[in-house]
């Protein structure tokens, strides 16, 4: 049937041909054959033609064609759309047998295919986490490395960008660190112990530093301004502005709220403030900040 519907077809394709050429060939029965009208008559021939083809089709040759396209399906791994094709054979059909024969082929070779497909992707983490291991391990002896040769915080002064920059630092370490302690081995574990020992010693030594050297700088610029600034106390935790614009309380309120975020980053303790250089007490703002040892978070 399929072989008579295809020489059909092609006799309808050359009967278009002759009649674009000579319509009257094709269209003896009209008194005005146009090729308009040949291309027309054709296009219904071959609506008809597959309509009748569609109708004439047995359910066996359906089925037929679904089991070539399941087969293909299977070759090319595509189990989900054979089984799907395949459940589309109902059972009063004579190939029903064989559709259930490649369903159990299908869901036998879909279980090896995720089998394999499971132990790949657990291959594959445990390579991962493998590499990251041995890339968190030399990343750890690097930086301990780097501290042991000594790190010129010198580049870090003149600016509080730069001065910022030195906490940036402390950040990367702290993070460094916090990513180590939670690794399962214990070689990486022990390496972030050494590394956030030495790291704590560091800033024990540098936030004092830090908090002199930003006090010096906001002095500098509030100079203008006729605010002097300085930083006092055991380790400079403490930090005391002077001048005209804290007689007022709320000029002291509205300065310690610009300024709050940053002080508790350098880890002042206190910030102070007066009008006047003769003036015995200060108005004083408490600061919770962190220990200088304990690492630095930027992420909350």
């Amino acid at each position: 049937m399929d072989a008579f519907f295809g020489l059909l077809s092609f006799l309808l394709i050359i009967a278009l041909i002759i009649g674009l050429i000579k319509p009257r060939i094709i269209l003896r029965w009209d008194n005005k054959p146009t090729r308009l009208k040949v291309f027309g008559y054709w296009v219904l021939a071959f609506v008809l033609i597959g309509i009748i083809g569609v109708a004439t089709t047995s359910d066996a040759d359906i089925a037929q064609a679904n089991i070539e396209s399941a087969t293909s399906k299977i070759e090319s791994k595509n189990y989900e759309d054979a089984i799907s094709i395949l459940n589309s054979i109902k059972e009063d059909n004579k190939l029903y047998t064989q559709a259930r024969q490649l369903i159990v082929k299908v869901d036998s070779l879909k279980s090896i295919s995720d089998e394999e497909e499971k132990i790949a992707k657990e291959e594959a983490e445990r390579l991962k986490a493998e590499e990251d291991k041995i890339r968190q391990k030399e990343q750890l002896e690097r930086e301990l490395k780097s501290l042991s040769d000594g790190v010129d915080f010198s580049t870090y002064r003149g600016s509080i960008d730069n001065l910022q920059m030195e906490l940036v630092l402390f950040s990367t370490w702290a993070d460094i660190i916090r990513k180590a302690e939670n690794s399962a081995d214990k070689e990486v574990i022990s390496l972030a112990k050494k590394l956030k020992s030495k790291v704590s010693r560091i800033q024990t030594k540098q936030f004092p530093i830090l908090r002199k050297e930003y006090a010096k700088v906001v002095a500098d610029k509030m100079w203008e301004s006729d605010i002097n600034v300085y930083s006092s106390g055991s380790g400079h935790t403490r930090i005391n502005f002077t001048g005209g614009l804290f007689a007022a309380n709320k000029n002291k309120k509205d300065f310690q709220e610009q300024l709050h975020e940053i002080l508790t980053m350098f880890r002042f303790s206190q910030s102070r403030y007066r009008w006047y250089k003769g003036q015995d007490e200060y108005t004083y703002y408490k600061i919770e900040s962190p220990k200088d040892s304990e690492l630095v978070d930027f992420s909350n």
